[in-house]
């Protein structure tokens, strides 16, 4: 076992040794100047009069509109449900969800399934515009004079058209959604 002035010279050799690492790279208290943003796919869409922006990892799936099942008893934005590949899922109306003025979409033949953890709802679409790649920091707030909803704190603008960028999470966890008999 060293001795304690022999401990003591020890340390104070690790202390310069680290020191002179230090000098000349960044000091182990700073972080990296900037790290690399992540490049988030949409698929851009229409439902009725709302313009979307649907991150694709939020997608389980997106194409032709199955046969809906229509149940009684439901809310009107709740449109019934669909089988797909022997799983079934509820099918809503989005924008009468949202209280879009009464202003309903689904009248289109497309469709697209959102998930968060298990949950998963569709909705119809009436047109998929396509897809694009866009960073967090090309995203713009929503103002005023914009839709004002917990859905949408974002928005993106592609070839002069803004699309809202909806918040799947909020949406399949929304007390409305989950429980729609208990939220009215």
């Amino acid at each position: 076992m060293p001795s304690l002035p022999d401990l003591f010279n020890l340390i104070q050799h690790i202390d310069a040794q680290l020191a002179e690492a230090g000098s000349g790279s960044q000091s182990l208290d700073q972080r990296p100047k900037s790290i690399p943003e992540k490049l988030t796919k949409y698929i851009l869409v229409s439902v009725g009069d709302l313009y979307l922006a649907i991150a694709i990892e939020d997608m389980s799936e997106v194409g032709p509109l199955p046969t809906i099942t229509f149940l009684p008893n439901l809310p009107a934005w709740i449109q019934g449900i669909v089988n797909i590949r022997s799983e079934i899922i509820s099918v809503i109306d989005l924008p009468g969800f949202i209280g879009n003025d009464g202003k309903g979409g689904g009248s289109g033949t497309r469709f697209v399934v959102l998930r968060h953890k298990k949950r998963k709802v569709g909705f119809r679409l009436d047109r998929i515009i396509g897809t694009v790649g866009r960073f967090k920091s090309d995203t713009k707030p929503l103002d005023k004079n914009q839709k004002n909803t917990s859905l949408f704190h974002f928005g993106l603008l592609v070839e002069k058209q803004f699309y809202y960028v909806l918040d799947v999470r909020k949406l399949l966890t929304a007390p409305r959604l989950v429980d729609y008999y208990r939220a009215g």
